[in-house]
């Protein structure tokens, strides 16, 4: 298999996923930015990128 063909096989666009750009208050349509995933008509927050400011130790 060339790398070539794991790309045409590898993604079905046809397959439902579980992440649709709907809405589960309005309907309206979800966006994702890099700090939220949220609804364009209701601001709804659906995701939220949470930061780590503690240090990190080696």
């Amino acid at each position: 298999m060339t790398l070539s063909d794991s790309y045409a096989t590898g993604f079905d666009e046809d397959v439902p996923s579980e992440l649709t750009n709907q809405c589960p208050r309005c309907g309206g349509l979800v966006t994702t930015n890099v700090i939220e995933t949220s609804c364009e008509d209701c601001d709804l927050v659906i995701d939220e990128q949470q930061t780590n400011h503690r240090p990190e130790f080696a």
